[in-house]
């Protein structure tokens, strides 16, 4: 995935990846601490894993409004401020004294997250230059799938061995520490046209770009009503034993890195082709779930595939959004990005009401079903974007902020002479 000529170009989108990559671990690590936080507050399970879902909301419903809010500023000092404000927030939620001041330090971290990826994969475009808005979003993207497969383990055995406390403040000592690195070495780009709350209505009637938000809700929606609940099906309708769920997560955390790459090595050329290749794959690996869970090969097989696709899709839908929609990325992306944090949080809901009434091996066919819902409005809209990938409309500049003038000409100037003696 070539990314131009410039030097600078994959240390920053490195960069980019690796904050996503801590943010993506602050996320989702009330989910392996779950019972030590748990115990320490002196509260019921049930109410800690509430942490997660009213996250997932508080993006859905916050992303859009404050991303057209902070439109007018600079992408960097909007990048920055972000980050600093989820990085404060993840420490005080590790110095949080009861359940009430963690929940309110959480809000807050889905407050910043919001408006953190509804500006980073433009933020990136911008970095990377025209036509390479993909490998751009790949590449930032791919520090979510390290964090499933290294960050949230890693945050969890930390959080058992050492306190709960202490793996959010690790974690977001080394935030800070990366945002420190963020704010010498990425470069300015001016903000794009300003945007008020009530533009968001006239943004979302882009042409081409309600179809992708709607699919991006319902196949997150499908995904996360089984993922959520993945180590119960596993268990119960596959027979693996807790140690051997573990090593199944690994396999999808693996998978998931190449899927990200793979996707981002297509979608800038194939972009209509690779988010349809990703959608079947999925379908497929679903049904399989579905019919032969206790097949262990085709098990693996469907697991190792779903892992694939379901970490190309997020770089297929925001590589649609900001070709789409490329007057106004950072809004649409907002749009985009509100979407699949309500699918998460509903997806988690779905799957809790399932499981009331059915057992885990009805989970595949409950997905797949909002997962072919989605794939038939993708089939059934015409594309609106560009054949040609276009960057959004802001520029890298240099770090001064303002332009050198042009010198006069010579002729220009001996002419001013004469006037002036």
């Amino acid at each position: 995935m070539s990314l131009g000529r410039r030097p600078t170009t994959l240390p920053r989108l490195l960069l980019l990846s690796l904050l996503v990559f801590i943010i993506g671990t602050i996320e989702f690590l009330p989910v392996g601490l779950l019972p030590d936080i748990s115990s320490d507050l002196d509260v019921a399970p049930s109410r800690t894993g509430l942490l997660v879902t009213v996250y997932a909301f508080t993006v859905g419903l916050t992303a859009a409004p404050l991303t057209a809010r902070t439109s007018a500023w600079p992408r960097k000092r909007l990048f920055l401020t972000t980050c600093a404000v989820f990085m404060a927030a993840t420490a005080l939620s590790g110095l949080s004294p009861n359940y009430a001041t963690l929940a309110a330090t959480r809000l807050l971290c889905g407050l910043a997250h919001g408006v953190f990826y509804a500006i980073v994969a433009g933020y990136a475009a911008a970095i990377a230059g025209p036509g390479r808005s993909g490998r751009a979003t790949a590449i930032v993207f791919a520090g979510v799938s390290l964090a499933f497969v290294v960050g949230v383990p890693l945050g969890t055995t930390a959080g058992t061995a050492f306190g709960w406390r202490t793996a959010f403040l690790a974690t977001a000592a080394l935030g800070t520490v990366t945002l420190l690195t963020a704010a010498r070495l990425l470069p300015h780009v001016p903000p794009g046209p300003a945007l008020r709350v009530t533009d968001l209505p006239r943004v979302a009637r882009t042409p081409g770009l309600r179809p992708v938000v709607l699919t991006t809700g319902l196949v997150i929606l499908g995904h996360f009503a089984l993922y959520t609940y993945v180590a119960e099906f596993l268990r119960d309708a596959a027979g693996f034993t807790p140690a051997s769920v573990s090593a199944v997560l690994l396999l999808f955390g693996l998978t998931g890195i190449a899927g990200t790459w793979l996707s981002g090595a297509l979608v800038d050329t194939h972009p209509r082709a690779t988010l349809l290749g990703t959608l079947a794959l999925m379908a497929v690996s679903l049904t399989t779930l579905g019919a032969a869970p206790t097949h262990r090969p085709l098990l693996f097989l469907s697991i190792a595939t779903w892992g694939m696709a379901c970490t190309a899709l997020p770089v297929c839908f925001q590589t649609a959004v900001l070709r789409t929609a490329r007057d106004a990325p950072d809004a649409a992306s907002s749009l985009y990005v509100a979407a699949f944090n309500t699918g998460i949080g509903g997806g988690a809901l779905t799957g809790a009401l399932l499981l009331t009434a059915s057992p885990p091996a009805a989970l595949p066919w409950a997905a797949l079903s909002l997962l072919l819902t989605g794939t038939a409005t993708t089939l059934l809209t015409r594309p609106h974007h560009p054949a040609t990938d276009t960057p959004p409309p802001t520029r890298t500049t240099s770090p001064c902020p303002h332009p050198t003038p042009t010198p006069p000409t010579r002729k220009r100037t001996r002419q001013n002479s004469r006037h002036t003696t």
